[in-house]
């Protein structure tokens, strides 16, 4: 009996029921995005013969095949748990691509015609001709369960196949039909979302030569960098040393010299000299502490990244309340990274973003830091502006992480990075 049990509820599963909606839900969808794509391909074509007004139409029918191919792997996700991968789209030539250069990667990229073969082929063939058995064994079943219900309005109930079995026997044949077939129905389901699934991994999912490649251009990027961000940190280093502690330093060398002069002469003068001198040498002191600290803070080796996250918030002129969740601790190059983002990231809301308040979180999810900077400035904010935030890009590609940037005039600018944390 407990096996009879254990296999209904095997049946009957949350993720049978799941099967179930997912393949009534991709009949609709189905249907929908064929029409849709069908319409716009034929018109654009019809229309590119004359003129070439079919050419808006030709990228809006790849777009809308990619955007319902992006729709089916987000369904696959949240209602069966299973990933559908999709070929990325080729990176657009140039620093800083427009949205025509974007939408012409897009439109010429193989994934994205091949969601077009997958919305006008796969998927309806799928989702029809599944849709119908799924839908056929849950309403067939239930209509043969039910047949004593209603087999008395039926003059020839006793009839089953041409064969007259009798009343009795005719239904307890629909009841056993009845209940195979609702039995059969949540694991027709599930064979429908198999073969789905391996279709649209197979027409849609980049292939393994093509995440090498992929991978070899992340790995270029990332080289790439972090070349940048060393160098970028090595010029700051030589600025600060220069405009900062070596002056500072030439400063007292002069003013030791010049109260050698005096010593002998008029030796108060002297005295006030070497004081000045003295008071210089701190200040030199105090420049090269700041840079020691720009190149990695001790609070941040000693309690680290909520601890110095809290510093830069207080020294900020703007109100920042922060938020910072990251246990376990992550390794010391993250920490650094995400230490050096927030903090040039508070230094732009100080100098540039007429901010009245800032938000500062970082949070460790699995295997990922996420840290955020928003502000309810003036927005606007551009990586090729000279504000530092295309070397926070370098910064993340230097340890395999994401940087993006949200930032609508008058609606203030967020920041994110989102980093890979080893341990």
């Amino acid at each position: 009996m407990k096996r009879i049990l254990g296999w209904l509820r095997g049946t009957y599963s949350a993720r049978a029921w799941a099967a179930t909606a997912f393949t009534a839900l991709t009949t609709l969808i189905s249907t929908v995005s064929f029409i849709l794509v069908l319409v716009l391909l034929v018109s654009g074509a019809s229309l590119l013969i004359v003129a070439l007004l079919g050419l808006p139409l030709l990228w809006a029918a790849v777009f809308a095949a990619r955007q319902n191919a992006r729709l089916d792997a987000w369904r696959f996700a949240v209602l069966l748990g299973d990933e559908l991968r999709l070929r990325p789209l080729p990176r657009p030539s140039g620093a800083r691509p427009n949205w025509l250069a974007r939408s012409w990667a897009m439109a010429r990229a193989g994934g994205s015609w091949l969601a077009v073969v997958y919305t006008l082929l796969v998927q309806p063939v799928v989702g029809w001709v599944g849709g119908w058995l799924v839908a056929s064994a849950w309403g067939g079943g239930l209509a043969f369960l039910l047949f004593p219900a209603y087999s008395h309005n039926f003059p020839l109930s006793g009839r089953l196949v041409g064969v007259d079995l009798g009343l009795v026997w005719s239904t307890v044949v629909h009841v056993v039909i009845g209940m195979a077939a609702l039995i059969a129905a949540p694991w027709l389901a599930r064979g429908v979302v198999y073969v789905h699934l391996s279709l649209a991994r197979w027409l849609l999912s980049p292939r393994r030569t093509e995440v090498l490649s992929q991978r070899v251009e992340d790995l270029e990027s990332s080289r790439a960098g972090m070349v940048a961000a060393a160098a970028a940190e090595r010029r700051r280093i030589e600025r600060d040393l220069h405009d900062g502690a070596q002056q500072r330093l030439v400063s007292v060398a002069m003013t030791l010299g010049r109260a050698q002069e005096r010593f002998r002469d008029n030796p108060a003068a002297a005295e006030e000299l070497i004081s000045e001198a003295h008071v210089q040498a701190k200040r030199a002191l105090e420049e090269l502490r700041n840079l020691a600290r720009g190149i990695h803070p001790a609070v941040l080796t000693d309690r680290g990244l909520p601890a110095a996250i809290a510093g830069l918030a207080a020294s900020c002129p703007v109100p920042v309340t922060v938020d910072v969740d990251v246990e376990p601790r992550p390794s010391a190059e993250v920490e650094a990274v995400a230490y050096f983002f927030v903090a040039e990231a508070l230094t732009n809301i100080a100098r540039h973003a007429d901010a009245t308040t800032a938000r500062v979180s970082a949070r460790r999810v699995g295997d990922r830091l996420e840290v955020e900077v928003a502000d309810d400035g003036r927005g606007g904010a551009r990586e090729d502006a000279g504000t530092g935030l295309a070397g926070l890009r370098d910064r993340a590609l230097a340890v395999d992480g994401t940087f993006s940037v949200r930032s609508a005039p008058g609606e203030g600018t967020t920041l994110r990075m989102d980093l890979p944390c080893q341990n």
